[in-house]
């Protein structure tokens, strides 16, 4: 088997530049018709200079997501993002956290962010790098800084106050995204308009969320998931993620067939 391998190694090229259209076959497909869905899983650290690191929630989530060729040759990928946090021993849906930096129970607010919206330009180009057992694998970094908004001047007469703190009138977050898939669908006609077996990879350093009303803290929050496409669509997600699209949120069956403002669309602070 390992000279198996060996030979398949040597057969692909140690780097590949991959398009835009590329991309969107990885991440989405390249048929307008159709919206993909990723699932995910993992688990969120909570991180005090000082302190030791702590899991305090485990995560599941999914995106539904539709590509849409523009005229200049780039993409939009159109989507709604869910994300469940989880009790880290039980697993269970959580609905109430004690805050162990303000001492209070909070209500837990989950991510259902709708729409979600990603430009990629005709001129993209991101280096895939091969890997032992015929795989590649790329990574896209995202730097995020903007105005909070929740309470952008972090004025402490806002009633939003508690939800923003005194430090962060700037939202400033960096989310990482690395994508594994088998060469063999990449340079094959057949996985065209989409490479069925991507994986993710996803780690996410941010504030704390604007649920947790935490006193001003340089506590940090990075979140680590991995996940894959799903072949049967929403109603091949896992429990309970699949019940909540289900039962409370049926948008989520189907990706948006239109960008309907500009921007990202929603995050979980807006």
């Amino acid at each position: 088997m390992s000279v198996q391998a060996g030979a398949l190694d040597a057969l692909i090229p140690p780097t590949h530049n991959l398009s835009a259209e590329d991309l969107i076959r990885v991440r989405a497909s390249t048929d307008e018709s159709q919206s993909t869905v990723v699932e995910w899983q993992g688990q969120v650290l909570s991180y005090k200079p000082g302190d030791t690191p702590a899991v305090i929630f485990n995560v599941r989530g999914m995106n539904i997501a539709r590509a849409k060729k523009l005229p200049d040759g780039g993409y939009d990928l159109l989507g709604r993002e869910l994300q469940l946090y989880l009790d880290p021993v039980t697993d269970e849906i959580l609905h109430v956290w004690h805050n162990p930096y303000s001492g209070k129970n909070v209500t837990v607010v989950h991510v259902a962010n709708n729409p979600v919206y990603q430009n990629f330009p005709s001129s993209s180009t991101y280096l895939a790098r091969a890997q032992p057992g015929g795989t590649y694998t790329f990574t896209i970094n995202i730097p995020l800084a903007y105005p909070n908004p929740l309470n952008p001047t972090a004025d402490p007469n806002s009633p939003l106050y508690p939800y923003s703190g005194p430090t962060q009138a700037k939202y400033s977050a960096i989310e990482s995204f690395t994508f594994t898939f088998p060469a063999s669908e990449l340079l094959s006609p057949a996985c065209r308009p989409s490479l069925p077996s991507t994986q993710v990879y996803w780690t996410r350093t941010s504030p704390l969320l604007p649920f947790m009303a935490t006193p001003a803290t340089n506590t940090t929050l990075l979140f680590v998931a991995s996940g894959s496409k799903v072949a049967e669509g929403w109603r091949g997600l896992s429990s309970p993620v699949r019940e909540v699209v289900e039962e409370t949120l049926p948008a989520y069956k189907d990706a948006p067939t239109e960008r309907m403002s500009p921007g990202g669309g929603v995050s979980s602070w807006s």
